[in-house]
């Protein structure tokens, strides 16, 4: 579809903002709104969105913030008392959103809110998220790489940020970072090659691959339910800030079976979903025991090396010196971010971690879509919804006008997100080194590129 060009240099704002008082009261809280969140004080962002939207943590708002500079209004569209909806426009990049929400009866309580941008074409909607991600760097809230690529077309690339606070070294789009959960799609594709070998079966229990599992109901868990988070399985007890003493000692799958193998499932599995790390633990049991191989050299072997991942693996804490440092803010008593190396286990695992570069992830779901590590219909298979519907069998699924399928991954100072959008013919991936970087990025570059279109 064909945008309507927009002059951004227009006189903005054709009701001034003065006249408050005489405004109908979706006006009055617009007006409220507008001086509130263009002062950029965070306190009173997040006192508006606390009274007006019931959103005590104001997340988003506060984000918004950061990403657009604030809003000049261009126009007025409704204003029928209740209802209101207004054009606006960026202030850090020419581009325009849209604003609409209705006033409950109670005249304070804001419902249907939303502030969303207007589609743009592919090159400006990847300027406007570069234009993002580079706020975000001076600010020490992205570090890390970003690639989008565009089906027979060159991907587009960005990195920002060094190593650590102390080591200068800069982070490139082959610099290998730690991937949390986005590694669970490793774990899938292993699972789906000895599923086509005839070695597993998805609703077969976990009895059958581990016989002398220690809890009997949770060895009735099968292949699928543990793919698609439906076991009931729980967490690993070592992702944690608080589970250091588990971390100590922890080092394999079979520790980790001796920390949570006598525990039930928390529920009947089947019958909800759950995410759990720790029902991809017992996916990567399942390789060892049937491949005869431990979990990293299977998926060395099988799939990263047939993918040409070169910067891919499972280093342990004593062999990370080449791995950026992440820095988080989730450590609640610290007053700043902090390195996030403390709260690492061991060695990546089946769950996740591990690490590979932005450039592996883009080799990794190229030979996912070339046939190269599962066939074309046992991976259309996995990346449909089953029970749950926003998974499938080891990868976040989405339906609707843009579909998409991959996985994300969040820990301490470790962000990643890594989609492909099949209808649309585009691979977006991110992996960052501060907390939720990529969640914003990501969020940035679909508004941008699938938002509204008028």
């Amino acid at each position: 579809m064909v945008r309507k060009a927009v002059t951004l240099g227009l006189a903005l704002a054709v009701t001034p903002l003065g006249s408050a008082a005489q405004a109908e009261p979706a006006r009055q809280l617009f007006d409220e709104w507008l001086g509130t969140f263009n002062s950029g004080d965070s306190s009173a962002i997040t006192a508006f969105a606390r009274t007006h939207l019931n959103d005590p943590l104001a997340v988003t708002p506060r984000n918004q913030r950061t990403e657009t500079c604030g809003f000049d209004l261009v126009r007025v569209e409704k204003d029928e008392g209740t209802a209101f909806s207004a054009l606006l426009a960026e202030r850090c990049f020419p581009a325009l959103s849209r604003l609409s929400f209705r006033v409950d009866e109670d005249g304070e309580t804001l419902r249907d809110f939303n502030l969303q941008p207007f589609a743009m074409a592919p090159e400006r909607a990847w300027a406007a998220t570069t234009d993002i991600a580079n706020r975000l760097a001076e600010r020490d809230e992205f570090a890390g790489s970003i690639i989008v690529v565009r089906d027979r077309e060159a991907p587009w690339m960005l990195s920002r940020g060094s190593f650590s606070h102390d080591d200068p070294r800069p982070i490139t789009a082959d610099t290998p970072r730690f991937l949390a959960s986005a590694g669970k799609m490793f774990t899938a594709v292993a699972i789906l090659q000895l599923l086509e070998q005839g070695k597993v079966a998805l609703d077969a229990p976990l009895s059958r691959y581990l016989p002398d599992y220690p809890n009997r109901e949770m060895a009735k868990v099968t292949i699928r339910q543990l793919l698609n988070h439906r076991g009931g399985t729980g967490d690993a007890g070592i992702l944690q800030r608080e589970d250091a003493a588990n971390r100590a000692w922890v080092r394999t799958i079979d520790d980790l079976i001796k920390l949570n193998g006598n525990r039930a499932p928390a529920f009947t599995p089947g019958s909800q979903s759950d995410y759990s790390n720790y029902g991809f633990i017992l996916l990567g049991a399942v390789i060892e025991r049937v491949s005869g191989e431990r979990y990293p050299d299977f998926i060395q072997a099988h799939v990263f090396e047939p993918a040409g991942m070169t910067e891919a693996g499972y280093p342990d804490r004593d062999h990370i010196a080449d791995v950026p440092v992440g820095y988080s803010t989730f450590f609640e008593s610290e007053p700043e971010a902090i390195p996030s190396t403390d709260a690492l286990p061991w060695s990546g695992s089946a769950a996740g971690g591990g690490v590979a570069s932005a450039e592996d992830l883009v080799r990794f779901f190229a030979a996912l879509q070339a046939g190269k590590l599962v066939s074309a219909e046992t991976l259309a298979m996995a990346t449909v919804p089953g029970d749950t519907p926003w998974y499938g069998l080891g990868f976040v699924v989405q339906e609707g006008k843009h579909p998409l399928w991959g996985h994300g991954g969040f820990s301490y100072g470790m962000s990643v997100a890594a989609q492909r959008f099949p209808k649309d013919g585009r691979t977006f991936i991110c992996i960052a080194t501060r907390d939720m970087a990529c969640d914003r990025l990501i969020y940035a570059w679909f508004d941008r590129t699938f938002g509204l279109i008028e």
